[in-house]
């Protein structure tokens, strides 16, 4: 923090020296050495530096504020509106998110009234937990991507995911026996973390995770305490993290954050082929815990960071489930599925928005699981998003 204020109060400098105001100073001051200016020159001099000073403190007071109240200002947006979301995926590592396949996904997203997008670098690790990414002042494609969905007035969402595939079964299960894996993880995740918050800052992102579904580290709570703050030195937007839907309460630090983010893969009947009046039911019993949880941590918002439903008979049963089967039953049951999620959330006092799990772009999506690209999650959300006389 404090380096990005001393570049801050350089960069001010830098712009007085080349202003008119500092020209038509240094000017006077030499061509009229027999003026009561020039004579007067140095206590001008001083008083124009105070002033300078002056506004400089002005304009770095918002570098130089507690966490705290950084934590405060940064959440005010999440009691504005619902985040209408959507994650746009990659088919590999994300250079896709630079390419003119983003720019059409956008265009097709806002015309759905998706309002956020959200994307997820990667980061690989390993058994050992080490850590291995590449810079982002080195992804080009990340600031190509920011750049896009700021030019469709579009809001971004940057939640950063660890690549487990080949080392863990998933990240829910990353952990370490021993001490010294534990620090190479800790070690190598801030500093993975920090890279993308400082992007986070550069590009003016209004909402970063600091983990996604980490629960079997979150109970080395000191480690996860000092990420939270080294993030918050260099990004001044709202944190989130995003919790497994099971395991909301293996996270010791909602006060630390903004919001809280839930994987929201909520099981809601057992019945073979429910019915609307079931699946409705079901979001009973998870949106009162998470009242309850929001309560406790003095209204904290909850933000769906991902929610989504495969075509499969099993969806409202198991709808973290990775099998596809496009039958007539199967959409339908979708897109019951999908209707009473948008209906009852959007008008839930805590739940403050969703982020649909997934738009694949490119020419991969028609072979991708959660596809939102389908044609009954398309019309779910035209219904839903889209005001009457735009909804065809």
């Amino acid at each position: 923090m404090r380096a990005l204020a001393e570049a801050k109060l350089h960069c001010l400098f830098a712009v007085f020296k080349q202003s008119t105001t500092h020209q038509t100073l240094l000017t006077m001051y030499r061509r009229t050495p027999n003026s009561p200016f020039y004579l007067a020159g140095p206590r001008i001099a001083g008083s124009a530096i105070l002033g300078l000073c002056f506004v400089a403190l002005l304009f770095l007071a918002p570098s130089v504020v507690s966490a705290k109240e950084s934590a405060a200002r940064g959440s005010q947006w999440l009691s504005e509106g619902f985040l209408r979301g959507m994650t746009v995926t990659c088919p590999t590592w994300g250079p896709i998110w630079g390419s003119q396949h983003m720019a059409t996904s956008l265009a097709h997203l806002d015309e759905l009234g998706v309002e956020w997008v959200s994307i997820h670098p990667y980061a690989g690790i390993n058994r050992q937990g080490k850590i291995q990414f590449r810079p982002t002042a080195e992804l080009g494609f990340l600031d190509r991507a920011a750049e896009m969905i700021q030019q469709r007035e579009m809001h971004f969402f940057l939640k950063p995911h660890l690549a487990y595939w080949g080392s863990f079964e998933w990240r829910g299960e990353i952990e370490f026996e021993k001490e010294e894996d534990w620090r190479r993880f800790f070690t190598g995740y801030r500093a993975f973390i920090v890279d993308q918050a400082r992007f986070a800052q550069r590009q003016g992102v209004p909402l970063f995770a600091v983990g996604t579904e980490l629960e079997a580290t979150t109970h080395r709570e000191a480690e996860w305490r000092e990420i939270i703050a080294a993030v918050r030195q260099v990004y001044d937007g709202s944190l989130i993290y995003a919790a497994n839907w099971d395991r909301l309460d293996r996270v010791p630090f909602w006060d630390a954050v903004d919001a809280i983010g839930v994987q929201a893969y909520y099981p809601l009947s057992e019945d073979e082929v429910p019915d609307r009046c079931a699946v409705e039911k079901g979001w009973k019993r998870p949106l009162a815990q998470l009242a309850a949880l929001s309560r406790r941590f003095g209204d904290k918002p909850v933000i769906f960071t991902e929610i989504g439903y495969n075509r499969a008979p099993e969806a409202a049963r198991e709808p973290w489930s990775y099998r596809v089967q496009s039958t007539a039953e199967s959409r339908e049951l979708r897109r019951v599925l999908m209707d009473v999620a948008l209906e009852r959330l959007e008008g839930d006092p805590v739940v403050r928005g969703v982020f649909w799990w997934k738009w694949m772009p490119g020419p991969s999506a028609g072979k991708s699981n959660f596809s939102m690209r389908d044609s009954e999650a398309i019309d779910a959300l035209r219904q839903h998003w889209l005001p009457p006389q735009q909804t065809r």
